[in-house]
């Protein structure tokens, strides 16, 4: 976890306190707080560049990794890079192909910014591929602990296919085992994966996601098994998986940027990985 963020400890600026003022009337002494010192307009011009409170999603501020997309930098290749929410050294790249692209758009709390990436495409190749990509790192590796990754995400019906993924870690049979959050067909459900060795997970939701809205999703593996949240509502797979320690990257958006990779094709923000209790 991370101590500091951009703006300092706290990471947040604070609104000014609103003022008060005391009314005498006969021996008695009324104390009225003042309503406001501006306009809703100005309180909510504050409230689009301030703190997670201003946010409908959940807490990250504990998070081990939070892309919140908030803002962008040149990285060293030149491409679009997605620094760490908290302040810490990870940073998200823009990976493309075929002229696919990541567009800022806003974010789940109307106010904010999130990535959209390429529209939905039928061609069995050349079709416009995207991602944000996380560098592998051990501190990124959860292991044998507890851990949860999520994201908020907007679909839309007619972005649906027969599997996009939202992000992830580590590939099908690859070494070191994997996670993975995706929405799953037309419908739009949206489902968990854990793999360690030759033990898989898998917990779907019956909650359908593609209504063009935001939806909170979070997966989380403890020794109860694995389960996925959506909007709050939670739903449990049972079984145990062993370590899941990948040396690939974290991806946002699709697996890889090849023909057959499962893109997502609607709007990311604030994915997170939380490790430990």
């Amino acid at each position: 976890m991370h101590a500091t963020g951009w703006w300092g400890p706290g990471r947040w600026p604070r609104a000014p306190r609103l003022g008060s003022a005391a009314i005498l009337v006969l021996v008695l002494v009324v104390v009225v707080v003042a309503a406001g010192c501006g306009s809703d307009a100005g309180q909510g011009a504050r409230l689009s560049e301030s703190t997670p409170t201003a946010r409908t999603g959940p807490d990250l501020t504990d998070a081990d990794l939070w892309l919140s997309f908030e803002d962008d930098r040149v990285a060293y290749d030149g491409s679009t890079a997605f620094p760490d929410a908290l302040g810490g050294e990870f940073v998200g790249r823009v990976v493309t192909a075929n002229d696919g692209k990541v567009d800022r758009v806003p974010g789940v709390d109307g106010t904010g910014a999130a990535v959209a990436f390429p529209a939905r495409c039928d061609a069995k190749s050349g079709c416009p591929r995207a991602m944000v990509e996380v560098a592998a790192d051990p501190e990124l590796d959860p292991g044998e602990e507890d851990f949860e990754y999520g994201a908020s995400v907007l679909l839309a019906p007619d972005q649906t296919t027969k599997g996009s993924n939202i992000v992830q870690q580590g590939r099908f049979g690859a070494e070191g085992g994997q996670w993975k959050l995706q929405v799953d067909g037309d419908e739009g459900e949206p489902s968990c994966v854990v793999r360690s060795g030759a033990t898989v997970l898998v917990v779907s939701s019956e909650v359908a996601i593609a209504d063009a809205g935001w939806h909170h999703l979070t997966c989380r593996r403890d020794g109860e098994g694995l389960g996925i949240s959506v909007d709050g509502a939670a739903e449990q797979a049972q079984g145990r998986t062993g370590s899941v320690s990948s040396a690939l990257p974290v991806r946002v958006g699709s697996p890889g940027v090849g023909n057959r990779d499962d893109q997502f094709h609607g709007s990311i923000d604030d994915v997170f990985l939380r490790i430990g209790p």
